[in-house]
């Protein structure tokens, strides 16, 4: 700010510069351009993005210059702590040769380059975003020889160049080094060589004799340069700024320095050459030129020259050593899913990798730079095919280059299948001129899961009484739900390995071992239940999923070789689940019942019964009610007791036999819903409701009637009762194994007290 041509205040307050403007101001100029209250208010008022606290600038160009030819000057905006390319910066720079001399435009850039008075060395940049690059030229016609450039933001000097590129050089004549010859007459700007190369690759770099002399002052090729000329050649290490491999020139390593260099015989032809050069290794370099050995008396100063940095690239990256993290298991390199297994998904596995020049040797500086360059893994799936190709994880992935060679121990891959590994720049771009991708390894695995996860349902027995809630020993239930388990294969950083699945499942029944049925109370019987050669059934359900079902067979049931009182049934089933490759769940065994025993449908107690007669006596003349009934084993003490909450027990029949005295076959029968009824002797007349023949029982009671077998049809009838095998009893202690019910029923054989006083009978 100024008033009456006296300074106030120097600042970018703009609040402040626009009150100020309040009938005080004269004029505000920023930068030598004045500007007015509107415009001083709206630059208060605009909002821009904070440019980033970490940026700082690089410079390039060849450290020599020529009075009459432009040089090409080229700027990036790094990130000042990785090194990278920095898009987000969005600030004004100043350029600035720091002699007093020298005028600056703009090749390459979409921002705003403002030199306000020609040939003071300053000029403005309005670095736009979304770039981190920007090419200027300088013409350089008077001033100081030998300077530096300096660039750095306007609002923050602090924010400025590293200073890495030295100082540049200008006289009047010189060498350019360039990627092509130069056409006469030259074009107006000359690109100086920046041309990306490759490792051990050959490479022409054209060297012209250029700029005035005392005898032509027209700026141009100096043709009067020609013949054989003794040239020292020397490179400059940049990125990083030292290393173990010379350039050649011709054939000849040059040195790593102006002072060691010497010199060899270059032929030029009307001010040009053209030699080949070739470095065996990578990064960021500078080969710089000078003949203080001429005998022209136009140039008796001699003259120099150089290129401009650029970048020489690994030719391509090897992988060897893929071994597991601990380095016990090498990679099988299995070719499908049958082939031999390598480790679990997500486990470490490690690798080594080398960045190769074109002749297969190894690039010592690669990994040496000034942020040093890593290498990527890609990966790209040989099988399954069209499975999920997730990328390489790692925690530090290859760590510290030494000879051209790293290592990494902790490198995961979170699937099933075999892959192929890819190589590359770790970031894309190697030094900012692009990325390598090497060649793909060999197959790597076969990956199998980690573990399974288990998923149990909760399945129910079916109880087989279901209106008493109980079931007899002996008598075979199954499921009503049945155990089903659904395995997840993970990797182990407890990820889906969506990629078992195909030939990749390799869960069978085979493979499940211990499959054990347990009951804490009675002894089960399992013998009807399927081998574990069979059961339980593995399905894949979904990629990644492997479903096991078991079955019950011909259904389960307690053994009857004691008479134990009721008791409830806590039966468990357990399983280890694993798949052929060995691959175990967390969890197991998996176990069914741990807590009280598989439920039932409708209760859990099993009681020990059978079915019994009461022999019974009665007239011919009348119907004989025979107590048939189901009992079960209340305990010692007790005995026997009628299960009243038997309603449920079918497949019993009776059966006559041994018929004796008057009575004979068919003379009586059972009252039922006809002949034969469900008894399996019914009378051919359906009795009535009450009076028929109950199967299932009734609260235990079969409700067993004999039609009366009439006058003088008297006699016994043994009555043989086919039951099933649950409700057998041994009633022949002297017979082995149990025997069916047998009763006895006698009609009109006792005649009772012959000495009555009154007898009446009522119908």
């Amino acid at each position: 700010l100024r008033l009456n041509d006296v300074p106030l205040y120097v600042g970018t307050d703009w609040n402040f510069i626009s009150r100020a403007f309040d009938g005080y101001i004269d004029e505000v100029r920023v930068d030598g351009r004045a500007y007015s209250q509107a415009e001083v208010q709206a630059l208060r008022d605009a909002t821009h993005p904070c440019p980033t606290a970490s940026a700082e600038f690089t410079i390039n160009h060849d450290n020599f210059g020529i009075h009459c030819v432009a040089e090409t000057i080229t700027v990036d905006v790094v990130d000042s702590v990785a090194g990278t390319p920095l898009t987000s910066y969005n600030a004004s720079v100043r350029l600035d040769t720091q002699t007093g001399n020298g005028t600056w435009s703009l090749v390459t850039g979409s921002g705003t380059l403002t030199d306000a008075t020609a040939d003071d060395g300053l000029a403005v940049y309005d670095w736009p975003l979304n770039e981190s690059q920007a090419q200027f030229s300088l013409s350089y016609t008077q001033g100081i020889p030998i300077f530096d450039i300096d660039v750095y933001q306007i609002s923050d000097p602090g924010i400025r160049d590293t200073d890495a590129e030295g100082n540049i050089e200008f006289s009047a004549s010189g060498f350019t080094l360039t990627a092509g010859a130069l056409s006469n007459p030259p074009p107006a700007v000359i690109v100086p060589f920046d041309q990306t190369q490759t490792a051990a690759i050959p490479f022409s770099v054209h060297v012209a004799a250029y700029g005035q002399t005392a005898n032509d002052p027209e700026c141009g090729i100096i043709e009067s340069y020609t013949g054989n000329k003794n040239l020292a050649f020397w490179s400059t290490y940049l990125n990083p700024g030292s290393g173990s491999r010379n350039v050649e020139i011709d054939g000849n390593a040059i040195a790593t320095n102006e002072a060691a260099s010497a010199t060899q015989v270059v032929n030029f032809v009307n001010g040009q050459a053209a030699v080949v050069a070739k470095y065996k290794d990578v990064g960021s370099l500078q080969v710089a030129v000078k003949d203080e050995t001429t005998v022209n008396a136009e140039l008796p100063a001699g003259i120099r020259g150089a290129t401009a940095g650029f970048v020489s690239l690994p030719a391509r990256f090897e992988l060897t050593d893929i071994e597991n993290g601990a380095g016990t298991i090498v990679n099988p390199a299995a070719a499908d899913a049958f082939g031999p297994m390598f480790i679990a998904a997500g486990t470490p596995f490690r690798a080594t990798v080398t960045a190769l020049d074109a002749e297969g040797d190894a690039t010592p500086n690669y990994g040496q730079e000034a942020t040093a360059e890593t290498v990527r893994l890609g990966v790209n799936l040989v099988a399954p095919v069209g499975g999920a190709s997730p990328g390489i994880g790692s925690t530090v992935g290859f760590g510290a280059f030494s000879g051209g060679s790293a290592t990494g121990t902790d490198f995961y891959w979170p699937e099933v299948g075999i892959i192929r590994l890819q190589p590359g720049v770790g970031d894309g771009d190697y030094l900012g001129a692009g990325d390598v991708v090497g060649d793909e390894s060999a197959n790597v695995g076969r990956f199998v899961p980690d573990r399974f996860s288990l998923a149990l349902n909760v399945p129910l027995l079916q109880t087989q009484c279901t209106s008493g809630n109980f079931t007899y020993a002996g008598q075979s239930f199954a499921y009503a739900i049945a155990p089903t388990i659904d395995a997840t294969a993970l990797a182990a950083g407890g990820t889906p390995t969506l990629n078992y699945t195909g030939d990749f499942f390799k869960m069978t029944t085979a493979s499940l071992a211990n499959r054990t049925y347990t009951s804490a109370s009675g002894l089960l019987d399992t013998s009807g239940v399927p081998s574990p050669a069979a059961d339980p059934v593995v399905t894949e359900q979904s990629p990644s999923i492997a479903r096991l079902v078991f079955s019950s067979g011909t259904g389960l049931s307690f053994d009857r070789s004691s008479i134990p009182p009721p008791f409830t049934a806590e039966i468990g089933l357990s399983i280890d689940v694993l798949d052929t490759d060995g691959v175990a769940a967390a969890g197991n065994p998996a176990t069914f019942g741990a807590l009280g025993g598989i439920g039932f449908t409708n209760g859990a107690e099993i009681r020990y019964g059978r079915v019994s007669f009461v022999n019974a006596v009665g007239s011919e003349l009348v119907n004989l009610a025979v107590p048939m009934r189901a009992e079960f084993f209340a305990g010692a003490g007790i005995g026997f007791v009628t299960n009243v909450a038997d309603s449920c027990s079918t497949g019993v029949t009776v059966d006559f036999a041994a018929f004796t005295e008057n009575l004979s076959l068919g003379e009586t029968c059972v009252l039922d819903t006809g002949a034969p009824g469900v008894s399996g002797e019914g009378c051919p007349a359906v009795a009535p409701p009450a009076e028929r023949f109950a199967s299932p029982s009734v609260a235990g009671d079969f409700n067993l009637r004999l039609a009366a077998p009439g006058s003088d049809n008297h006699g016994s009838v043994r009555i043989d009762s086919t039951v099933p095998s649950w409700l057998r009893f041994d009633w022949d202690a002297g017979t082995p194994g149990d025997e069916n019910p047998t009763g006895y029923a006698t009609f009109g054989v006792f005649k009772g007290d012959a000495a009555q006083i009154y007898l009446r009978e009522l119908y």
